[in-house]
């Protein structure tokens, strides 16, 4: 997902279709809440069909009752772009004539990365992206469903400690504590465990992270806590894998809260570990919430380096055989070295984590090292880039947001000079798509 928006993915110009009007982006758009709808004629019918009873109206149809007007009376400055996925330039100019909005002009060439950025992989799909650039929400349709005249508008995050419930509990010795207040908790490191006795790799991953907590506990005492949040499909589930723990707990029968902390924390799949940081005393801090840390805990408690590195802030190096991390969202370093002995890979190892400790690049880069080309991530990435073994390191950039791109050095020795070299130099090297 982008991080905040690139203007210039709008191109020189924007169109008003029912008016004729034109107008740069910028000037129209900055500094205001906009609205990125991304559709097309062929589907929007099918889309009404099935939606028009929940909300209100035909909103690309019946500009007089839909999407435009029904927001009308909401507080904030805000502006429509409809991102054509028309199928020719003639369903285009049929459909948005009928639109009161901005308009992107039909096939423009930043169409496919902005499709990739902001996830436009299904129709209707609507972006709300804040008056700062950074993206409130990919589920417009679902919030302007819930909430067709904009009530909440623009539906920007809750508070992560309005979500929290206001008990928790606390299991020790497999039994059951009395339920204690959350703002007992307000001055702690908080992990949120998410879940599910149903999972395989949760339940796997349970007694190390059990291990770790204890282990924690004992070296930090009492500056952290560790709250399981379920996925449990029944109260019994709940009981019986919470009784493998000794940790805290949100109770079961606070399911709004439990699937509201998911959504508001972006949680895809089980297990994840998310560590919060202590509540702000001054509401001016972060608007008095609880700081996101990092929302890869789990792959620290697997590589074994929590007892140090608490509270766990994300390094901008790794093991991709290891990792959990999403790489979609960024640019990566990665050097395969599966044939060099331990000294060699340790050296590699070493050359990366200065190499990004040094980097002072205007774009975020994590930085990785792989010695087993068959395992995780490094597998799937060996694969995809084709990349054929060798005795020497290999190393690429992977740009997978744009584009699935990726680039090649044919430089076998791996220092941070070398590194740093590359990555000021990568779009003169070999490169393909994945």
């Amino acid at each position: 997902m982008a991080e905040e928006l690139d203007f210039t993915l709008f191109g020189d110009v924007v169109v008003r279709p029912s008016t004729g009007e034109t107008a740069d982006p910028i000037e129209v758009l900055a500094d205001k809440v906009i609205l990125l709808y991304f559709g097309a004629q062929w589907h929007e019918r099918k889309f009404h069909a099935r939606v028009a009873s929940v909300v209100s109206a035909d909103f690309t149809y019946n500009t007089s009752l839909g999407l435009f007007n029904t927001l009308q009376n909401v507080q904030e400055e805000f502006e429509i772009v409809f991102c054509s996925m028309d199928r020719s330039e003639e369903d285009y100019k049929a459909f948005s004539s009928k639109m009161s909005w901005w308009c992107l002009p039909y096939a423009i060439p930043s169409l496919p990365k902005l499709i990739m950025d902001y996830k436009a992989h299904g129709m209707p799909h609507l972006v709300v992206i804040d008056t700062d650039g950074k993206t409130i929400t990919l589920e417009g349709v679902q919030s302007l469903t819930l909430d067709p005249v904009g009530k909440n508008f623009p539906w920007r995050r809750i508070r992560i400690v309005d979500i929290l419930p206001s008990q928790y509990i606390m299991r020790k010795d497999g039994v059951n504590d009395a339920k204690y207040p959350f703002a007992f908790l307000d001055d702690k490191y908080l992990m949120l465990y998410f879940a599910a006795r149903s999972d395989d790799l949760s339940k796997e991953f349970t007694p190390w992270m059990t291990k770790a907590y204890n282990i924690l506990k004992g070296k930090r005492g009492d500056d952290f806590e560790l709250i399981y949040v379920s996925g449990d499909e029944s109260e019994p589930a709940f009981e019986a894998f919470f009784g493998e723990m000794n940790c805290g707990a949100i109770p079961f029968e606070e399911s709004d809260a439990r699937e509201a902390l998911e959504s508001r924390l972006d949680i895809t799949d089980y297990p994840t570990l998310v560590m919060l940081g202590p509540k702000p005393e001054d509401d001016e801090d972060n608007f008095g919430d609880r700081p996101i840390i990092n929302s890869e805990v789990r792959a620290v408690i697997e590589n074994g380096d929590y007892i140090t590195d608490f509270p766990f802030y994300p390094k901008p190096f790794g093991d991709l055989c290891k990792t959990t991390d999403d790489i979609n969202t960024h640019k990566c370093l990665i050097v395969f070295h599966e044939n060099g002995d331990e000294e060699e890979q340790f050296d590699v190892e070493y050359a990366i984590k200065d190499a990004s400790e040094e980097y002072r690049g205007d774009e975020y880069i994590k930085f990785y090292w792989a010695f087993d080309q068959e395992v995780g991530l490094a597998a799937n990435i060996w694969e995809a880039c084709g990349l054929i073994d060798a005795d020497t390191p290999t190393m690429i950039l992977l740009d997978i947001k744009n584009d699935g791109a990726f680039y090649v050095s044919d430089e076998t020795e791996i220092t941070p000079e070398t590194i740093k070299f590359f990555l000021m130099n990568y779009e003169s090297s070999q490169q393909g798509t994945i």
